[in-house]
């Protein structure tokens, strides 16, 4: 149901990566770091990058809205759409670590800035999307670069032909958005917790924690007649669950805890064979545990504010779909 990043990748050995969209020049690029330096041709070869490490997949990496990371790669690119006389460019940026939840399982990219330090100035990012790569456990960072925030000693502002390999980034979630995001992702797990007390455990198939309309799906079905029923008693169990303030749990178990821990009420809620690696990220809101790779607020009481609740039910070929959203 919800996308959880393969634990044991972060210990893995690099990867290759495509080189950038519209990459023109074959010369070959020598790309430094730390503990390697690797020889690239930027037209059809590939660029070794480590796996990413996500911090906001630990219970305190959670709540942190801001790193410090270093660069792997950078790509400018080309995209459809961006203004020819603009001065903000494209780019695809790598580091070795982020706070910005990469978009998946049902919930959107965070957005934010990256800060990058390039010895005489500071090349600035805006942050409008993150993606991974699931095969390989690597983040990409899409971005415009603005304005460097001071310029050069020869008084040219820095672009991103000045970031090198190594080069410390300062990385910076939009906290506004990350919270109001991580309480519709938080309000979609109540769902579940509330379904199980109204006493209809079914099993989970789809979630969208978009705000244009998030839901959850199960699969299974509800007879017409108790629909509208059911429909009262789970505005009233999201409520409830809310008004106990109950604390978020994040935890990485293995694939037998996790089994234990998710499939105690129903058994074969969840399907841990799904998962390829031995480790699962499981996230417990209101008292119900779910494998998930998403971003949550501390605990339910945080849906109060903006009133968070159930808002519809339907119901049609085998699948059950539960509403929710805020101001309620």
């Amino acid at each position: 149901l919800h996308d959880v990043q393969k634990t044991q990748r972060l210990r893995s050995s690099p990867v290759c990566l495509p080189p950038s969209i519209n990459e023109q020049s074959a010369e070959q690029t020598t790309l430094s770091s730390p503990t390697r330096t690797t020889t690239a041709t930027m037209t059809n070869a590939c660029v070794d990058v480590s796996p990413t490490e996500m911090i906001y997949m630990t219970y305190d990496g959670n709540f942190e809205m801001r790193c410090d990371a270093k660069i792997l790669h950078t790509q400018a690119v080309e995209v459809e759409g961006d203004a020819a006389d603009s001065d903000a460019q494209t780019v695809h940026v790598y580091l070795d670590r982020t706070v910005l939840h990469a978009q998946g399982g049902g919930q959107p990219t965070d957005i934010g800035t990256m800060k990058i330090e390039t010895g005489a100035s500071t090349v600035a990012v805006q942050v409008e999307k993150v993606t991974m790569d699931r095969s390989t456990g690597v983040a990409l960072h899409r971005g415009k670069v603005m304005q460097s925030t001071a310029e050069a000693e020869d008084g040219v502002h820095a672009s991103i032909d000045d970031v090198k390999v190594g080069d410390k980034v300062h990385v910076e979630v939009d906290a506004d958005n990350r919270q109001i995001l991580s309480e519709c992702h938080t309000a979609g797990h109540v769902v579940d917790s509330a379904m199980a007390r109204c006493g209809s455990v079914l099993p989970p198939s789809k979630a969208y924690h978009f705000l244009d309309g998030p839901y959850v799906e199960y699969k299974g079905k509800i007879p017409a007649e108790e629909r509208n029923a059911l429909l009262a008693k789970l505005k009233v169990a999201f409520q409830e669950l809310v008004e106990e303030d109950i604390c978020t749990k994040i935890a990485v178990l293995s694939k037998s805890d996790a089994e234990a821990v998710c499939n105690r009420v129903a058994e074969n809620y969840f399907n841990m064979e799904d998962f390829d690696d031995d480790n699962v990220r499981i996230v417990t809101v209101a008292g119900w545990p779910c494998p998930c790779g998403g971003t949550h607020v501390r605990s339910t009481g945080n849906l109060k504010e903006r009133k968070w609740g159930v808002t519809g039910l339907k119901c049609k070929k085998g699948v059950v779909r539960v509403k929710y959203g805020k101001d309620c």
